[in-house]
C-alpha cells in the first residue's frame, strides 16, 4: 500500500521563496505564484502541471521520500576521452551499488579505448556517429529502468544524484539533471542553484552532460536524434516535455567537469548559441531571441529597460488590494530589481551580437547596450558576461547562415 502511495504523490520539501506578506512571488519574472498558506505538503502527480509554476520558480521541490530505488544503467559515449580522468570515472561508477551496469561506446576513439576493470561493456563504432546515436546504441545495449548518460569529460558524479534516481520511478518525472560545475571555473553547463523544471520560461533545456532519462519515456520519443551532431540534448528535452510529465533540474546534486581553458569554454558556448539558432524550427521551446514579459524587440531599441519598469509596476498594480501599502513598495523594488538583471542578460545573451554591431552607428544603442553589460557584469560577473556575448555570437551565426 505504501508503495502504491508512493507512485501517486511525491512529498514536497520546501524552499526559500520570495516571500511578501502572505504571497510568493516567482524569484525570476513577475509571476504571483501562491499564498504561502495555501501549499501542499504533496500533490498528485497524476496532474502535476498545477504545481508546474511553484516547481519551476524553485519554491516546492519533488522529493524522492520513500519512492524505490531504480536499477541503473550508465551510458558514456566517449571520442578521445580524458587520460587522466576517464578510467577514475569508469572506476568509480563499476564500484558504485547503485549501478547496475556501465556501458562505454567508443565513438572511433583515435586510440581504441581499453579499460582494464571488470564489469564494464565497450562497444567500438569504427566511424564516428555522433554523440546522438552513441548514446542510443549504448541505450540499446542496456537493460535497466534508468539510463544515466554521462559525457567521457566529466570528472566526478555525486552521490546524491543515485538518490534523486528514485523521482524517476514515479513516472510523472521523466528525466532530471544534476548541476554540472567545472574544477576551478564557473562553467558554462552551469545552470545555477536554483531548482526549477523545463518549462520554456524559467529553463529551456538540460544539458546532456550528465542527463538521467526513464527508459519507458526515452524509447517512447526515439532517443536522441541521430541526424543532429549539436543540441541533440535539446531536441530530446523538447520532445520529452508533455503537460503530465516533468522535466527537472537538480542542483542539490552537483558533478563536476573536467577542467578547459577559457577560450576552449568560449567556443563551446558559441557552439550551442549556434546549435540553439539551428533548432528553432524544429523544437517549439523559447530559443528565439524574445525578451522576457516584453509584448515585442521594438523595447530593445526604444527603451530596454522600460518593460523590467512596466512589469513591476504591472504586477504590484494587480496585488494592490492584497498587499499593505509597504508591502507593495518593497514588492515593487524587488521586481524592478529583478526585472532589470533578467532583461539585461536577455540583451546580452541573445541580442549581443546585433546590438554591439548596432551600436557602432547609434549612439543611443551604444548606451543601452553597455548599460546592460555593466548591470549584467555588476550582477553575474564578467565570466558568465562573456559566455552570454559568445553564445549571442552563435545564436546569430545560425540565424543568419540558416536565413
Amino acid at each position: 500500500m505504501g508503495e502504491q502511495i508512493a507512485r501517486e504523490s511525491v512529498q514536497l520539501t520546501r524552499q526559500d521563496g520570495q516571500r511578501l506578506g502572505s504571497l510568493i512571488v516567482d524569484p525570476r519574472g513577475t509571476e504571483l505564484l501562491a499564498v504561502a498558506g495555501d501549499l501542499p505538503c504533496e500533490f498528485a502527480t497524476d496532474h502535476p502541471g498545477a504545481y508546474g509554476p511553484l516547481i519551476a520558480a524553485g519554491v516546492l521541490v519533488p522529493s524522492s521520500g520513500s519512492l524505490r530505488t531504480p536499477t541503473i544503467s550508465v551510458v558514456i559515449p566517449a571520442r578521445n576521452p580524458p587520460p587522466d580522468s576517464f578510467a577514475t570515472l569508469v572506476g568509480n561508477l563499476v564500484a558504485s551499488p547503485w549501478v547496475d551496469e556501465v556501458i562505454v561506446v567508443d565513438d572511433a576513439s583515435q586510440s581504441p579505448i581499453d579499460i582494464d576493470i571488470d564489469g564494464i561493456v565497450i562497444v567500438r563504432n569504427t566511424v564516428s556517429l555522433g554523440p546522438g546515436a552513441a548514446r542510443n546504441l549504448g541505450a540499446q545495449k542496456s537493460t535497466n529502468e534508468v539510463l544515466l548518460f554521462i559525457d567521457a569529460d566529466i570528472v566526478s558524479i555525486d552521490e546524491e544524484l543515485f538518490s534523486l534516481l528514485k523521482l524517476l520511478t514515479n513516472h510523472q518525472i521523466v528525466a532530471l539533471a544534476p548541476r554540472v560545475i567545472e574544477e576551478g571555473h564557473l562553467s558554462p553547463l552551469d545552470l545555477g542553484p536554483s531548482p526549477t523544471m523545463v518549462d520554456g520560461k524559467h529553463l529551456n533545456h538540460l544539458p546532456g552532460a550528465v542527463l538521467a532519462i526513464d527508459r519507458r519515456h526515452f524509447e517512447a520519443v526515439g532517443g536522441f536524434g541521430e541526424d543532429l551532431r549539436l543540441g541533440e540534448d535539446v531536441d530530446l528535452i523538447n520532445r520529452l516535455r508533455h503537460p503530465d510529465h516533468l522535466v527537472i533540474y537538480a542542483p542539490n546534486s552537483v558533478c563536476v567537469h573536467h577542467h578547459q581553458p577559457l577560450f576552449t569554454r568560449l567556443i563551446k558556448t558559441a557552439t550551442y548559441g549556434y546549435s540553439v539558432g539551428h533548432l528553432r524550427r524544429r523544437t517549439d521551446l523559447t530559443l528565439i531571441p524574445q525578451l522576457r514579459d516584453a509584448p515585442s524587440l521594438a523595447w530593445v531599441v526604444f527603451a530596454p529597460f522600460t518593460t523590467a519598469t512596466l512589469a513591476a509596476l504591472n504586477l504590484t498594480n494587480h496585488l494592490s488590494k492584497r498587499l499593505a501599502r509597504s508591502q507593495q513598495i518593497k514588492a515593487s523594488i524587488l521586481l524592478l530589481d529583478r526585472q532589470f538583471l533578467a532583461n539585461a542578460s536577455l540583451i546580452v545573451r541573445q541580442l549581443g551580437l546585433p546590438m554591439a554591431l548596432s551600436s557602432l552607428v547609434s549612439g543611443h544603442l551604444r548606451r543601452s547596450f553597455t548599460a546592460a553589460l555593466i548591470i549584467e557584469v555588476l550582477h553575474q560577473g564578467i565570466t558568465a558576461t562573456l559566455y552570454d556575448l559568445a553564445y549571442s555570437i552563435g545564436l546569430w551565426l545560425s540565424i543568419g547562415l540558416e536565413n
